[in-house]
């Protein structure tokens, strides 16, 4: 039995493995929207996400023996889309990244605080997108999804330091951006 009250992964595992095909529904359940919230700060686009989660999610399930510690699944994962996300960027161009989700639409009825922070998300959205991919994804995983270091470098095969290091730039890139602004 797990924290959440269901199976645990490894037994969830166990089971798709052992043929219950329908189990992998407990799978994609648990792991979903924290793999779509990754990949869109990732992507920038609710849509690409939402299309490299369900790619990853569907590789997940055919290479589910390949998951060598299945208490680990959350952790491999999110290196599937983060794979994902890698190779998406790498046929697109930075600059090209759209944040058509970063940009709320202010209401009418909101007051003047709400309106500057809706102005604020959106220039941290886009400064986000800025950053190189390799930041961005370790900002992401640290401040975004509350990944351990331990966790973020099973994620990405990186070590630790080098994602300290990533993450401490991001965050100082994203600051300046901030400032600049102000």
């Amino acid at each position: 039995m797990d924290v959440r009250g269901g199976p645990s992964d490894q037994e969830v595992v166990a089971r798709v493995l052992g043929g219950d095909r329908e189990a992998f529904g407990l799978v994609i359940r648990r792991y979903e929207t924290g793999l779509v919230r990754f990949a869109t700060r990732m992507l920038g686009s609710r849509d690409a996400a939402a299309d490299a989660v369900a790619e990853s999610l569907m590789r997940a399930y055919r290479h589910l023996a390949s998951c060598r510690d299945p208490s680990r699944l959350r952790t491999w994962l999110y290196r599937i889309v983060a794979n994902r996300c890698k190779s998406y960027l790498a046929r697109r161009h930075v600059g090209d990244v759209t944040l058509e989700e970063a940009s709320p639409v202010a209401d009418s009825t909101d007051n003047e605080a709400s309106l500057e922070r809706a102005e604020q998300l959106a220039l941290a959205a886009r400064a986000l997108a800025q950053l190189s991919s390799e930041k961005r994804e370790a900002f992401v995983l640290k401040h975004v999804e509350g990944l351990s270091y331990q966790e973020m470098a099973a994620v990405t095969g990186v070590r630790i330091p080098t994602l300290k290091m990533r993450v401490h730039r991001a965050r100082e890139a994203l600051l300046r951006a901030l400032e600049d602004h102000a």
